[in-house]
């Protein structure tokens, strides 16, 4: 799995990738920990998903405040890396063209290794939205710009 290095604070409230890329990884350490709540992947960080969080920091001695920053980004990384392997596992939710982070980052840095030449910042504009059209036309996907499962399976194929 990759290390995202665009973290962004997300926290009660937040929406998107990131939070589903969380809700898996929380999901990932109940091996380890099973005390810790199971989660819907579903992208929506609200109180069941702030409670995981605060179970996992308060198990591995971080500061327990139900925000995911760098310490909390990088330590569950570390332990569902530690149990599952270095393999990639993405969020099931949608990224396209206007979503941000650590998720949109993973996608152009794979589109890198495909060809295209994007600065991995996070950030979906019209740069990604050509080299995900771009990709997907050249990998026999329906050219959409959303990268979705087929589209996130052919990019780690």
């Amino acid at each position: 799995m990759a290390r995202p290095a665009y973290f962004a604070l997300t926290q009660n409230g937040s929406t998107g990738p990131d939070v589903g890329l969380i809700q898996i990884w929380l999901n990932g350490v109940r091996s380890r920990w099973p005390s810790i709540i199971a989660l819907t992947v579903d992208g929506k960080f609200g109180t069941r998903t702030e409670a995981a969080v605060k179970q996992f920091q308060n198990l591995v001695g971080l500061t327990t405040d139900g925000k995911v920053g760098v310490n909390t980004w990088s330590a569950l990384y570390d332990c569902c890396a530690a149990i599952h392997g270095e393999g990639e596992q993405y969020p099931s939710t949608f990224i396209r063209n206007g979503t941000r982070g650590a998720t949109v980052r993973s996608a152009q840095l794979r589109l890198n290794t495909k060809g295209a030449a994007l600065n991995p910042d996070g950030i979906f504009g019209a740069r990604t939205l050509a080299a995900t059209k771009a990709f997907q036309a050249s990998s026999g996907l329906s050219a959409d710009g959303i990268i979705g499962p087929d589209t996130w399976e052919r990019l780690y194929a």
